[in-house]
């Protein structure tokens, strides 16, 4: 009997010990497991944010491999910052809360959201603004809702740039100009209020009248167009025949100078010559006046088609013969 009570304890014994040794083994699995749950990876596109009892201790983990402290001591925060993220913003309520007096507005009316233009024109406008982050910390600690805060930004900077714009130039020619506006004075308020976004890209989807009035508005703008159009052809035209006028012009001009100069140079030859044979006529008397009335009678005779030679003891009388020469 003794010896049955020694041997059970002594199994007692054994079998605490092999289950303290288990729980020991086990607790240092474990222990072994929370340890190595600290290892986490960063992809290319992403950086992370470590923190430590809530603190922030580095707010630009690099891609690749780490270790951290498990949980509940340290925190990793994955953000991706090569991604693309776009917000559209069509409805200008959606910028507001549930409690603003643009949210009552709406749900109590049912109108739906406009612009007003510097002419005090209703527009309704849709736009696609793209985004990436480019600092994580601030996306993630300076704004309690990033996206939120983004779209009121953009929907106030929408508002302003029409404010200041005609809707004629709001509906034509002026959307390159707004979106470019929209893009630059919307990242300048992103970045005054730390909110960490970068806007990329600014399209205006759509800028359009109220259905009511949008048929109006079109042939408003179809006239501006068309009036355009004629400007243009009016100014081609007239770039076109005002070269061509001036061409004409100087071409005349050097005719006419040409003239002038033959016209000069004849002259001067005639008055010579006639200097020449009126200084023969004081040598020579009436036989240069006899040449002067040859030369003459040439000229003359070269434009008559019929010639009577009428004999000098005529006397006025008919002659009974006359003959008759034709010109060769």
């Amino acid at each position: 009997m003794i010896w049955l009570k020694k041997n059970f304890s002594e199994i007692i014994i054994h079998e605490a010990s092999l289950l303290i040794r288990f729980i020991r083994w086990l607790i240092a699995s474990l222990f072994i497991l929370y340890l190595s749950s600290g290892f986490y990876s960063i992809s290319s596109n992403e950086i992370g944010i470590l923190q430590r009892f809530g603190k922030v201790i580095d707010d630009k983990v690099q891609p690749g491999i780490h270790y951290a402290v498990p949980w509940p001591v340290d925190r990793v925060t994955r953000v991706a910052i090569i991604f693309v993220s776009r917000i559209v913003i069509d409805d200008f309520y959606s910028a507001s809360t549930q409690d603003s007096k643009a949210k009552i507005f709406s749900s109590l009316t049912g109108l739906d959201s406009y612009c007003i233009t510097g002419d005090n024109n209703l527009v309704n406008v849709a736009s696609i603004i793209q985004y990436t982050i480019t600092n994580p910390f601030n996306y993630l600690f300076r704004s309690k809702d990033s996206e939120i805060l983004l779209r009121s930004m953009a929907a106030n900077t929408i508002i302003h740039c029409l404010a200041s714009m005609p809707i004629d130039e709001t509906l034509t020619r002026g959307k390159q100009a707004i979106a470019i506006y929209i893009k630059t004075e919307l990242q300048k308020r992103l970045d005054n209020s730390e909110s960490g976004l970068r806007v990329s890209f600014v399209e205006l989807k759509d800028i359009k009248p109220p259905d009511r009035v949008e048929r109006y508005f079109s042939d408003v703008v179809k006239a501006r167009i068309d009036r355009e159009k004629m400007i243009n052809n009016a100014e081609s035209y007239r770039n076109e025949k005002i070269p061509e006028a001036k061409a004409n012009a100087t071409r005349l001009l050097q005719e006419s100078a040409g003239y002038k100069k033959e016209v000069v140079l004849r002259a001067e030859g005639e008055a010579c010559r006639f200097k020449k044979m009126l200084a023969q006529r004081h040598k020579k008397g009436d036989s240069i006046r006899k040449i002067i009335y040859i030369e003459t009678m040439k000229e003359i005779l070269k434009n008559v088609e019929k010639k009577h030679i009428v004999s000098r003891n005529s006397k006025g009388e008919t002659p009974a013969r006359l003959k008759l020469f034709n010109t060769p």
